[in-house]
Formats: structure tokens, sequence, C-alpha cells
């Protein structure tokens, strides 16, 4: 029951970071995504067509190799050169969805640590001055729990995968995957927050555990952006500036609670 009460907590909590998030003291943050979704759109096609062109022209090269004077098969090895291109598309594609977050979360992630800042400003009224010492141990920090968070995730992914092959477990496994790929991009949004409460990542990944069910619903929005097809990193990286708001009113909220029940006990 708490785990229900606790996702419908964070699912909620996108509501005000919507309006937040499209107030005059936040919207600029939107620019950000604009130049994040150039640079990654330009870089990966670049790296994946130079991949793909490279693995193809040595498979054509083999391929021409082996059929030398039997013209009937010189039509092989360029297919064989376009099926290796697709591959090549098709599995960045498939990475993409799995852990292209993570990607988007460590570029953005000064991005992210000044918006999550900024944000508790708003809605608690707690101003923090400006140290570069602390941004840089903020994003450092930011970088650091996505990587854990990634690396996490494909162990648990891995396994999963394992038990995709027994009978009836593989009926559940595709959900239990989506669940912990929402649980892991909950965290590592809502870290941003936390670290602010001089959270160590321990006492941080305890917290984390306390409410599950918050940290899973900030985590499923994001994974459905990178589940539409094509435009899922154009829809990701807006609705990742969105996770991070909602992940910081989470928090505001979850830890008045907490405070409010100790000052009546």
């Amino acid at each position: 029951m708490n785990f229900i009460r606790d996702f419908s907590r964070g699912i909620r909590a996108y509501g005000e970071a919507a309006r937040l998030l499209f107030s005059p003291r936040l919207r600029g943050f939107m620019l950000f995504p604009v130049v994040i979704i150039i640079l990654l759109f330009v870089m990966g096609n670049y790296a994946v067509g130079y991949l793909g062109d490279g693995l193809s022209g040595v498979i054509e090269e083999k391929i021409t190799s082996w059929i030398e004077g039997i013209s009937w098969l010189t039509w092989l090895s360029g297919t064989a050169g376009v099926i290796v291109k697709v591959f090549v598309r098709i599995l960045y594609y498939i990475l993409f969805i799995s852990f292209g977050g993570y990607v988007v979360m460590v570029v953005m992630s000064p991005v992210y640590s000044w918006l999550s800042e900024r944000t508790e400003a708003i809605v608690s009224g707690r101003e923090y001055s400006f140290n570069l010492g602390q941004l840089a141990w903020e994003i450092g920090r930011g970088i650091v729990i996505s990587l854990r968070c990634a690396l996490f995730q494909l162990l648990m992914t891995l396994f999963l995968f394992v038990c995709s092959f027994i009978p009836v477990a593989g009926l559940i496994t595709p959900i239990l995957t989506f669940g912990v790929s929402a649980y892991f991009y909950g965290f590592a949004f809502m870290d941003y927050a936390v670290e602010r409460k001089r959270f160590r990542v321990k006492e941080s990944v305890m917290y984390m555990r306390r409410n599950a069910g918050t940290v899973t619903a900030i985590g499923t929005v994001f994974t459905l952006s990178l589940m539409i097809p094509l435009a899922s990193i154009v829809v990701c990286s807006f609705v990742s500036l969105l996770s991070v708001v909602a992940g910081t009113v989470a928090i505001e909220k979850q830890l008045k609670i907490e405070f409010s029940l100790e000052f009546r006990i």
C-alpha cells in the first residue's frame, strides 16, 4: 500500500512540475535540450554511419574475395553491406532506448543540478549562494550517480534477460525490466535534490529504497519517453527537465511530511 501511495504522489508531482517548468522563472531551461539534441543527433549519427560504413566495407571486401570468379553471386557482397548498415542502425536505437537516457543525463548534469536548485528555491524559499566548488561537486556526483545507476540497471537487466527463458517467469520479465529502468532513472533524477540535504551516497540509497514508489513514479514518465519511436531523443531531453523538477518537488513534500511527523512525536 505504501508503494502505491508513494507512486501516486510521484505522478502527481509532475502536475506541479509542469506548472513550474513553464513559469517565467524556469522556462529558460528548456533552451538547453535544443542544443543537446542537435549535438547528440549529429555526433551519434556520424559515429553510427562511420561504424556502419567501415563494417560494411570490410564485409563486402571479404565476401568479394570469397566469391571471386562466381559471377552470379556478385550481388551478395552489396546486399551484405546494406544488411550490416541496417543492423548497426537498429542496434544503435535499441541501445539508446535502453541506456540512452543516461547519455542525456551525463551530458546535461550541470543543467539538472542548477535546475533542481532553482526549483527548490521556488518551492521552499531557500536560496543557495553561488559556489563554484559546490557546483562542480554536485555535477561530479550527478555523473557518478548516473553511471552507478546505469551499471546496476545493466546487471539487473542481464539477469532478467536470462530469467526470461524460464517458463512463466518470462511472461513478467518485460514488466520487471521496465520497473528496474524506471527506478534507477528516478533515483538519478531525485539525487540532485537529496545531495543538497548533505546525504552521502549510502544515505541516498537508503532514502530511495524507503521511497521506492515515488522514485519509480518519477522514472516511469522518463522511461516511457524513451520508448517513443524516432522522436525519443527529442522528447526525453525535455521530459528529463520535467523529471528533475518533479523529483525535487516530491522530495520537498516528502521531507515536509517526515518533519511534521517528527514534530508531533
